[in-house]
């Protein structure tokens, strides 16, 4: 047998200690890659994973916003949370009026990863606001240079007929309410207890208009069902049988049992606990004006002295309007005096009266305004005409339902007053028969034009409970890096 040589053995154990060297550097270098690859992927997942539950956060948020129950986290903001089984914190803090910003830190499992995603949101709430421009707790009277709008301020030609956009109604009111005639608010004595309304003071009031509203039984709602009474030819309303959510302007019990008054219906307390708060000096969140004292200064003026932080505005008697207080139109010659904007609406109550205004002058309220007649109780006599006292506590006459009847409750004039948002009356009978006009004859009208926008922001100022609320994605801001 050919013996190896010593030099041949050493070849081939060099060689094979180079391929073992080789074959732990590529088997190093694989694991090491692989690591590396590990890490990656582990990193991917985690980073996945606080994305994933970041995600979670804002969706959260969004239902939260788009909840009723828990909408009402908007009134207070910023809102901070950090759900204990969740791997996530939430914020949402206040860009605007209504724009906010979602912001949601999500962590991985093990706490090694984090990821942010902001995002900003329009939100809208809705609220139980009154279902039409004009609405009477008695009858109407309008003549034909009164406007009615159901809505559509603002909003396109294409998008005007929406269910979001128009009232529920376009007028309610109850007309028998008015117990006895009164030549300011009817035509004849025979028919007082029914609405007395210029068809031209209706929206789309052109017969020759497709979508003309005729006056009259033949009238269907959404539902088929009339909008206006049979026997009178007048519009009515039934109050709803349940008692409305307390929209936060009273802080009083609610009424046991079905609304009776528009009032009840509104705010789901009756009248006279209404009006007690609104009388109250101790109430800070009301700034009161009482024109049936002396006083130098003219309501408008006292108007612009209230604090515009301050919402409802409450006023006694006649509120006068001095021209030198009222803006020129820049469509006219004639000025107005405008309480509110659509980014501050108030809430305007007039207990005994009405706005007072020169030619050329009218007034106007952006939010909602509120007639209330005189809280003076007409007292109970006896047959000889002496004031029936009962333990020490006068006695005033009630009606069929046991309400407390009160004077001057029979008419309120509407002239040259102009609404954005809803206009609301107590009064047996409302009407516009006063005739402001200017030196061309030109009247300065009554106008009720029905805002939702208006109406909700009114009641989110006061906190009022939502009844449904959404929002949209402002374009372009979502952030997750």
């Amino acid at each position: 047998m050919k013996s190896i040589k010593p030099q041949n053995g050493f070849a081939v154990l060099t060689s094979a200690v180079l391929l073992s060297l080789a074959g732990i550097a590529f088997t190093t270098n694989m694991a090491s890659t692989q690591l590396i690859d590990n890490k990656i992927v582990g990193n991917y997942y985690r980073n996945t994973e606080a994305f994933v539950n970041a995600e979670s956060g804002i969706n959260l948020l969004l239902s939260k916003i788009d909840d009723p129950a828990t909408s009402s986290i908007l009134n207070s903001l910023p809102y901070d949370d950090s759900p204990a089984t969740s791997l996530y914190t939430i914020n949402i803090s206040r860009i605007d009026r209504n724009k906010v910003q979602l912001t949601s830190t999500g962590t991985s499992m093990d706490g090694s990863a984090q990821r942010t995603i902001s995002l900003q949101v329009f939100h809208e709430g809705n609220y139980n606001i009154p279902g039409a421009p004009m609405s009477s707790n008695g009858k109407v009277n309008l003549d034909s240079t009164a406007t009615l709008n159901e809505g559509c301020e603002g909003v396109s030609k294409a998008n005007c007929k929406s269910k979001g956009n128009l009232a529920d109604y376009q007028l309610v009111s109850n007309p028998k309410n008015e117990e006895k005639h009164s030549d300011l608010c009817t035509g004849a004595e025979d028919n007082f207890q029914q609405n007395v309304i210029d068809q031209s003071a209706l929206f789309n009031s052109d017969p020759n208009d497709n979508n003309f509203m005729q006056i009259g039984a033949d009238m269907m709602d959404e539902n088929n069902s009339p909008m206006y009474d049979e026997d009178d030819n007048a519009m009515t309303y039934d109050w709803p049988d349940t008692v409305p959510e307390q929209a936060n302007f009273f802080d009083a019990d609610r009424i046991a049992g079905a609304p009776t008054t528009l009032f009840e219906s509104t705010f789901g307390v009756t009248e006279e606990s209404g009006v007690a708060q609104l009388t109250d000096t101790t109430n800070l969140d009301v700034a009161r004006i009482d024109m049936t004292v002396n006083s130098s200064l003219s309501c408008s003026k006292q108007l612009q002295l209230v604090d515009p932080s301050i919402t409802t505005i409450y006023i006694k008697g006649d509120c006068d309007i001095d021209q030198r207080d009222a803006d020129q139109n820049t469509l006219s010659e004639n000025k107005r005096f405008t309480i509110g904007t659509v980014e501050n609406p108030k809430m305007i109550f007039i207990e005994g009266g009405t706005f007072i205004t020169q030619p050329q002058t009218g007034a106007a309220v952006i939010g909602m305004l509120y007639y209330l007649p005189d809280t003076v109780p007409v007292p109970l006599l006896d047959d000889e005409g002496n004031a029936v006292v009962v333990s020490g506590e006068p006695q005033y006459q009630k009606d069929d339902l046991g309400n407390i009847i009160y004077e001057d409750r029979q008419s309120v004039d509407m002239g040259g007053v102009r609404v954005n948002g809803a206009m609301l009356s107590e009064y047996a009978c409302s009407h516009d028969g006063y005739d402001k006009t200017d030196h061309n004859g030109t009247k300065q009208h009554f106008s009720a034009r029905y805002d939702k926008t208006v109406l909700n922001q009114l009641y989110e100022d006061f906190g009022a409970p939502t009844t449904g609320s959404g929002y949209s994605f402002v374009e372009g801001s979502w952030r997750d890096f």
